[in-house]
């Protein structure tokens, strides 16, 4: 069995489901969310605009937060599957995708979003979305799914960049136009020219990488299946081992503002570096639960995203 992002996701999304339907309530079509419902809402990927809070996750819902994650509220959205990753162009352009191929689309900052593009027939969740420009776009996700657009998302077109079917995690910016593919079985594609070719790259490591931060000294760190960790420090080229002890496998990460790297992943597990991913140390949670991102929260706080909704965790280290 595939162990991927896409099974750990699901093992995530079953709970979720399975309490769905032993009664949890269904969100209102918008409008501000009481913090019990909040924390029985599964919830996949966030991203930071501004001082809004933009996360995504279970039947599609998309929720907003304008207080660092005090205060929550539904965005009004169209019905949709699970989503699986958010992100935004700038502070009005974002786009979300999901299950059945969905991408939806924003331009008044996550408030509203219209569907853009769903394929269910093809049974290929899509796992991740990015934007060089306000025309160019690339969407990511399951059995080697890639679909381009060249007109905002008007338009979005499938394209075949690898020969086989493996899954296609994650997407890693890096500056000049360098864009990084994590997947499946240590897959890691690099385009040079924002997207238009591809080429594969060595791997260090046999198991799925399920993302990738970029550091302050641009070192590329990608983490993946059992807490695997690896840094680079030639954009993608050559990678090296990271120290971890443990070896619950990592989700999602994030660059805070002061530098520091987050990482987060299952059974509660929060890593924290402050030497550009050279080393990490571990952030007490008091939590088991499944963490799919970590980003930034109020002062010396992160918010923590996924199997429990968001909440909010202490970062003694940080610096604001």
């Amino acid at each position: 069995m595939r162990k991927t992002r896409l099974a750990g996701l699901a093992a995530v999304a079953a709970l979720a489901l399975g309490a769905a339907r032993a009664g949890a309530e269904i969100l209102p079509e918008s409008g501000p969310l009481p913090k019990v419902t909040m924390e029985r809402l599964l919830l996949v990927d966030a991203t930071h605009r501004g001082n809004r809070v933009i996360a995504v996750g279970d039947r599609g819902y998309i929720v907003l937060s304008d207080d660092n994650g005090k205060t929550w509220r539904r965005a009004k959205s169209p019905p949709a599957p699970l989503l699986t990753a958010v992100e935004f162009l700038d502070a009005s352009r974002g786009w979300a995708v999901g299950h059945d191929s969905v991408i939806l689309a924003t331009t008044d900052g996550g408030e509203t979003w219209t569907q853009q593009f769903a394929a269910p027939a093809e049974q290929r969740p899509l796992l991740d979305v990015t934007f060089v420009d306000a025309n160019v776009g690339y969407a990511i996700g399951a059995y080697g799914a890639f679909y381009e657009t060249a007109d905002g998302g008007k338009t979005w077109n499938e394209r075949k960049v690898i020969a086989d079917d493996k899954h296609l995690n994650a997407f890693v910016r890096l500056p000049h136009g360098r864009i990084i593919i994590l997947g499946e079985a240590g897959t890691i594609l690099l385009s040079r020219d924002d997207g238009r070719n591809w080429a594969s790259v060595p791997s260090p490591y046999k198991g799925s990488l399920f993302g990738g931060v970029v550091a302050d000294d641009g070192a590329v760190i990608a983490y993946g299946l059992r807490g695997r960790i690896f840094r680079s420090t030639d954009g993608g080229l050559a990678w090296k081992a990271v120290d971890n002890p443990s070896v619950a496998t990592l989700m999602g990460g994030s660059k805070l503002p002061d530098g520091a790297l987050v990482l987060a992943g299952n059974g509660g597990t929060v890593l924290v570096s402050r030497d550009n991913g050279q080393s990490f140390v571990p952030l007490a949670t008091g939590s088991t639960k499944a963490f799919s991102r970590a980003i930034l929260g109020p002062p010396n706080a992160v918010i923590l995203i996924g199997e429990t909704g968001a909440r909010e965790a202490a970062l003694p280290l940080a610096k604001r």
